[in-house]
């Protein structure tokens, strides 16, 4: 569930610092009961405190439903939230003398549309609420006080930063500039500047955590920064989500299950549906039955539409490589009465699932050993594997690709880079994403040992082959590489 966002971008937009326009700070107890999902704590106080559809009133209203939309990830509750802040935005439009606290409140409802947007593939919606919040920030940017802008700033440079090149001349077009942008940067002092113990600092930890599990090119990134700063605040659910999501990306998958076994706390009135779907994943990679069991009670209460194709496809996946053949083609069968995939994720396992037959037992026995980040096992299967022979082109270049994405985590950069120039030799014959995606992380092996050119080299020739899955990803992975370079 990587590149779809799900839960992890409900802590990024987070609102309500404290403004220096305000008597008194915006309310900080309100925000971490939202934060903590004590949905109903958190109702008790707004009413008690806020007259309804005063700035503050509405800006923790859009906080609350943003999170709750988020979590659910349901076309309905996007298109509901879309409906119900239009209004709001129309009201805090009536009040722009009010105070920059106002002008903060609209550049974050604008970023809350966007990302729920995003959800759903309504991507022109997503680009122009995008576009809305920065050119709010851009003109009252400097009157933010320094951890509101500090947030947005960073925040919405970070995301700039990913636009694929083609469309850069139109931002520039529209009137963006995206280099005043403080991005990593700023949510770094963001996060830094908060005190122990507070929402902003929950917050500052949730955006370096996504942020940097999402866009680095290093897939321990975001795993390191947890541990250095010493695990905390894993009482907080979110917080413990998105880092059992870093660290499964780091190659760490039983501390992931470790942190999703733990319970959720009682206080935690909104449903988190995608905890289920998660665990699943971190079991199935452990060859753990409980792993179906968890996919089907995401499957019976998930929220909304998305990866459902993506868990009924790892749950058929796990019956097929015990010999449940049986079993598997009823989760198949299952995924014909979805309606049509929105996330990349789905849209991929409706493809997989749509093929002939699955791949074989053995191409996903280690797949799930890679995900998983049980590297020295996986690299070994590969290994006594392609020494055997005997495998199909296609078979043969995933074997090899296997292999140097375990040397690549393992730390074994030379045997790395020569695998995946096999990999790509072979393009005619696999005939996948493996081969532009082994381009591009030649790419990063050649970058991070101080080749340049040789990195330029293999990003253009990671673009040039790119016509297959992941197209999208790979191709705006790719163009942020090579704008690193030319910095």
């Amino acid at each position: 569930m990587r590149k779809g966002f799900l839960i992890v971008l409900s802590a990024l937009l987070l609102s309500g610092n404290y403004l220096a326009a305000q008597s008194v700070p915006f309310d900080p107890e309100i925000r971490k009961l939202y934060l903590n999902l004590d949905t109903l704590g958190g109702n008790r106080l707004l009413i008690q405190r806020y007259k309804v559809n005063s700035p503050d009133f509405i800006r923790l209203l859009s906080y609350r439903e943003f999170l709750i939309s988020l979590l659910h990830q349901s076309k309905k509750n996007v298109e509901q939230y879309l409906t119900e802040s239009g209004p709001w935005i129309q009201s805090l439009d009536r009040l722009h003398d009010a105070g920059i606290s106002i002008q903060v409140a609209l550049a974050e409802i604008h970023l809350y549309r966007s990302v729920l947007t995003s959800q759903i593939s309504d991507y022109k919606t997503t680009a122009t609420e995008l576009i809305a919040s920065y050119k709010i920030v851009a003109r009252f940017g400097s009157d933010f006080t320094t951890s509101d802008r500090n947030k947005l700033s960073g925040f919405l440079g970070i995301i700039f930063h990913q636009v694929p090149d083609q469309y850069v001349k139109y931002l520039k077009l529209l009137g963006v500039r995206t280099s005043g942008l403080s991005g990593f940067n700023g949510l770094e002092r963001y996060y830094g500047s908060a005190l122990p113990g507070t929402a902003d600092r929950m917050e500052g930890f949730l955006l370096l955590v996504t942020t940097l599990k999402e866009f680095s090119q290093d897939p321990a990134a975001s795993w390191n920064f947890v541990t250095a700063e010493g695990m905390p605040m894993f009482e907080n659910p979110l917080v413990r989500y998105q880092c059992a999501m870093a660290a499964l990306k780091a190659g760490n998958c039983d501390k992931a299950v470790e942190l999703l076994e733990i319970p959720l706390p009682a206080k935690a009135q909104v449903t988190f549906p995608y905890w289920n779907y998660l665990l699943g994943r971190t079991k199935l990679y452990q060859d753990n039955p409980e792993s179906v069991i968890c996919f089907d009670r995401f499957l019976q209460d998930p929220g909304g539409e998305n990866y459902r194709h993506s868990a009924t496809l790892l749950a058929a996946e796990y019956y097929f490589i015990h010999g449940k053949q049986d079993q598997a083609n009823k989760y198949l069968e299952k995924m014909k009465n979805f309606s049509a995939p929105l996330t990349v994720a789905d849209k991929q396992a409706l493809i997989e699932s749509s093929a002939e037959k699955l791949p074989k037992s053995y191409l996903l026995k280690i797949r799930f050993l890679f995900d998983g980040g049980y590297y020295n096992d996986c690299l070994t299967t590969c290994e006594s594997m392609l020494l055997a022979g005997g495998y199909s082109g296609p078979e043969d270049g995933e074997l090899l690709y296997r292999k140097a994405r375990c040397q690549q985590r393992l730390g074994r950069v030379l045997p790395a880079i020569e695998t995946y120039k096999e990999v790509i030799g072979r393009a005619e014959k696999i005939n996948s994403y493996f081969v532009p995606n082994s381009a591009l992380q030649v790419g990063y092996l050649y970058k991070k040992s101080g080749q340049t050119e040789l990195a330029r080299k293999y990003y253009h020739i990671c673009l040039d082959l790119n016509n297959y899955g992941y197209r999208e990803g790979i191709n705006r992975q790719a163009q942020a590489a090579l704008r690193e370079l030319d910095k």
